[in-house]
């Protein structure tokens, strides 16, 4: 009978837990769609589309108060311990970088205009800030949904290009602007743009942080890659 209770409880843990993990699969799923409708609202100037982000942000935010919810009540319900622990909190913490995720969605969102010149929309491209981004997303949605220390760590090299993308990115505006000063909101419209891919990197680099750190237990936050433990160095 004690055995049978017992089966009982881990079988409604697991429940508990799969319920938790779908919510957050779906929020980061839904960011990831977020991500590219508004990629796509910025460079064709679709301010429709543009709308349609900023209209489903809301979505993304009532996912966050749900799954914070549902983590809440697991802790409370199931006192877990050790690496369940680890992945719960971990959880309730992507929850929050997937909101800000969706907030710089709909940043670049709110960038997409329908006058930004052909010629500054190609030199933005040329920096591949998008793909670069885009690619560092993905791998951090890889890292989560298969528990892969070798994909959090290739986010966190990934990021690297992002940056380094960024800062391509700053200087193509710097010289549109010198060469067009009359096109001083269109040029802001573009910092706005570039500063909201950084961030998704940033917050990308978050989300694989708090995979390593339920698989390990290590807190490698603040660290600069060349600092990481020799056993996260060594993944490729």
């Amino acid at each position: 009978m004690i055995m049978s209770a017992q089966t009982h409880l881990v079988h409604q843990f697991d429940e508990d837990l799969d319920e938790l993990k779908h919510l957050l699969y779906s929020m980061g799923d839904l960011v990831t769609e977020q991500i590219n409708n508004a990629t796509k609202a910025f460079r064709t100037g679709d301010i429709d589309l543009a709308q349609s982000v900023k209209d489903r942000d809301a979505a993304i935010n009532a996912l966050e108060v749900s799954t914070d919810r549902c983590a809440t009540l697991l802790i409370a319900k199931h006192q877990p311990a050790a690496t369940d622990l680890r992945f719960v909190f971990g959880i309730a913490k992507m929850a929050t970088d997937f909101e800000r995720m969706g907030d710089q969605a709909r940043n670049i969102a709110r960038a997409s205009r329908d006058d930004i010149p052909e010629e500054l929309i190609e030199a933005l491209a040329k920096t591949n800030i998008v793909e670069s981004t885009i690619k560092t997303v993905n791998l951090a949605m890889l890292a989560l949904k298969n528990l892969s220390e070798t994909a959090a760590v290739n986010t966190l090299r990934s990021d690297g290009d992002v940056d380094n993308a960024f800062r391509d990115g700053i200087k193509v505006v710097t010289v549109y602007l010198k060469e067009h000063p009359d096109d001083v909101e269109k040029a802001l419209a573009c910092l706005d743009l570039l500063k909201a891919y950084e961030r998704l990197g940033d917050h990308a680099t978050n989300i694989a942080e708090h995979v390593i750190f339920i698989l390990d237990g290590e807190d490698i936050r603040h660290l600069r890659l060349d600092a990481l433990p020799e056993n996260l160095t060594k993944l490729s």
